[in-house]
């Protein structure tokens, strides 16, 4: 699982970046939606960060499981206060859509799970441990 970890945050990054990339394309082309793109983009961000919180978080739980030690649980709530900083950067600092925001920074998790149901469904489809080959 470990070695799982480091390549799940590359895709996720990766996947930040063609959100990132959209929206971009999204403002030079309808420079009219800048509220809509804009606070996409600002809660894609969020969303990589919380996401990058989350992997953190997940690898210190393990390594204290590890040693012995009780954990707190994963810090749902340091986790939301990041997806509040950007819905209030987005804002009211930047005037950007509230709606958008939330659309962004729930995109990168949705995207990342349905990543992940698709990989275990493909090695799902790949040689049974239960059949020997014979027909």
């Amino acid at each position: 699982m470990m070695d799982d970890l480091p390549a799940l945050l590359r895709r996720t990054t990766r996947i930040t970046f063609f959100f990132l990339s959209i929206g971009c394309i999204g403002l030079a082309v309808w420079p009219d939606y800048k509220p809509i793109f804009g606070g996409f983009m600002i809660g894609v961000i969020g969303g990589l960060l919380s996401s990058y919180h989350l992997a953190w978080k997940a690898t210190r739980i393990g390594n204290q499981a590890a040693a012995g030690i009780k954990s707190r649980g994963f810090g749902f709530i340091s986790r939301a206060a990041i997806g509040v900083a950007a819905a209030i950067v987005s804002v009211r600092v930047m005037d950007f859509n509230l709606p958008a925001t939330a659309a962004g920074i729930l995109a990168l998790p949705l995207v990342t799970l349905l990543l992940g149901l698709f990989a275990i469904r493909r090695l799902q489809n790949g040689q049974s441990t239960d059949e020997r080959g014979e027909k």
